[in-house]
């Protein structure tokens, strides 16, 4: 495999009048810009956001020094404009409970006992509504609730036929899940479960499911961004966004743009597919 892999250290990093110390610089890491294959520097990433609508951060859940660094350009890309924040971890039934956080109506020992979040989320993720949360930013719940995701991957569309109308507020038109499903992130889909879980008619249900998180997601996005008018980083696992699948074609058929950004451990893809999986990708040295 052709070697692109360098540290990048961080001493200091002047922006546009605002400057990052090395205190606040993440762990080492590349940056790529896959258009061209060079090695670039976060300010690049910070000016090309300007251009878009939506800045989406794909990721790998457990690499902790890409937490550090979308940590780092979250708050890069909010020191520059107005800028509100999406996360997959946080489901849209707990959207009272972050604004709650947010105007500092709950501690933050309440926030995280009341909402049902990931092992990890006081590590990784809270770090990120922190940030957020000084810079005034919205912090937006974006996906369904996985209980009703469970029942559609289960059952298929007919599960709409017994939610209740409180939980499909949660959800998205049953016929836009099949609507914006692209055939290549399907096999991408079936391919996956199928290894998981075996070939069959369950996971076609399961691609259903899948597409659920996606639908709602991207709707949350566009919602939040048509109605404030505000730039949108929205952070998700990166099966969501690498490809021009998932989220992104959603996002782009409802009209918004979408600058891609997908971080994983070096040697992990081959170098030549990087220009499919994202406009920049992150390498780490570890997780």
């Amino acid at each position: 495999m052709k070697t692109f892999f360098s540290r990048f250290v961080f001493s200091f990093l002047v922006l546009s009048g605002f400057v990052i110390s090395a205190e606040e610089n993440p762990p080492p890491v590349q940056i790529v810009r896959t258009a061209t294959m060079e090695t670039v520097s976060i300010a690049d990433i910070v000016k090309e956001t300007s251009k878009y609508n939506v800045i989406i951060f794909g990721e790998e859940h457990d690499n902790g020094d890409l937490h550090r660094f979308y940590d780092t350009l979250f708050k890069s890309i909010a020191d520059l404009e107005p800028t509100s924040l999406s996360l997959e971890m946080l489901e849209k039934d707990q959207q009272n409970l972050v604004n709650e956080f947010l105007q500092g109506s709950i501690t933050e020992a309440h926030f995280l006992s009341s909402v049902s979040y990931w092992k990890s989320f006081k590590t990784d993720y809270l770090p990120l509504v922190s940030i957020a949360k000084e810079k005034k930013c919205n912090v937006i719940a974006a996906n369904p609730p996985r209980r009703y995701v469970n029942s559609i991957s289960r059952k298929g569309l007919s599960a709409y036929r017994e939610f209740s109308d409180s939980a499909i507020q949660y959800l998205p038109p049953a016929y836009s899940l099949e609507k914006y499903l692209t055939e290549d992130y399907k096999q991408r889909l079936t391919a996956l479960f199928a290894e998981g879980h075996g070939a069959g008619h369950g996971s076609g249900y399961m691609v259903l499911g899948q597409a659920t998180w996606d639908q709602g997601m991207a709707e949350s996005i566009s919602r939040e961004f048509y109605k404030t008018g505000k730039r949108v980083v929205h952070l998700n696992g990166r099966f969501h966004s690498d490809r021009k699948g998932g989220v992104v074609h959603r996002l782009r058929e409802m009209g918004l743009s979408v600058l891609v950004i997908s971080g994983f451990v070096k040697d992990r893809e081959e170098s030549r597919e990087f220009v499919k999986i994202a406009d920049f990708v992150i390498l780490t040295n570890g997780r």
